[in-house]
């Protein structure tokens, strides 16, 4: 039995995630119990067919050790976490890892050489991300530590410690502004003004740098398939 770039069978494979992740909305629901028993049973058997798709993925492979160190190989086994670790009744959370197998789907359609066209990009401005990405660290360390110097003493239970203030940071670098803290002060406000300013060419230009990538990408073709 190939399993290997198998349509079908990673269509099939889907459903049950997806049943899976229905399975796990419901549960918020009041119930009656035997309805919750039902979900509880429905569950358990998607999890064993879970299991036995992976061995048998690894048995079919015509590498193994390769399947399973591979991206999706690491992906299947994260997905049994929950499983495993036999906290799927209690740690709800940790079963939405299994959504991660609906990426699977996108290796066998059309989308194979889109994503390999973004990974290809991804990769071209990794140096350029991760300098933008330690200039944000930077700016966002720096500006939570000062706009936490201005308006402790005023807003004391809003900036109660450094945690606040990079939530406050985060929230002015992305110019989300939820409302939820803002400053009062005047050198606050400056600060805010400052940090929105500079969101502004942080968040723009890894976005530019990686349309070019893209486009670039794009032009060049897609790369050949392993």
């Amino acid at each position: 039995m190939d399993l290997k770039n198998n349509a079908r069978f990673e269509i099939i494979v889907s459903v049950a995630v997806f049943a899976s992740i229905a399975i796990m909305a419901l549960e918020t629901f009041s119930f009656p119990d035997t309805w919750k028993h039902a979900l509880l049973v429905a569950d358990v058997i998607l999890s064993l067919i879970f299991i036995v798709e992976y061995v048998l993925r690894i048995v079919t492979s015509d590498n193994r050790r390769g399947y399973i160190t591979s991206f999706y190989g690491i992906i299947d086994l994260i997905a049994l976490l929950p499983i495993l670790i036999h906290a799927a009744a209690s740690l709800r959370v940790l079963r939405l890892l299994r959504v991660l197998r609906i990426l699977r789907l996108l290796k066998v359609t059309r989308y194979t050489n889109a994503l390999d066209r973004y990974n290809q990009a991804l990769k071209s401005i990794a140096a350029e991300a991760t300098i933008f990405g330690s200039v944000a660290f930077v700016f966002i360390t720096s500006f939570a530590f000062l706009i936490y110097e201005v308006e402790h003493e005023v807003q004391p239970e809003v900036y109660s410690n450094i945690f606040d203030s990079v939530w406050w940071a985060v929230i002015s670098l992305t110019s989300v502004g939820y409302g939820d803290v803002y400053p009062v002060t005047t050198a606050g406000r400056i600060l805010t003004l400052a940090m929105v300013l500079t969101g502004m060419g942080i968040v723009a230009v890894p976005t530019a740098l990686l349309a070019s990538a893209l486009s670039r990408a794009h032009t060049d073709g897609p790369v050949d398939d392993k």
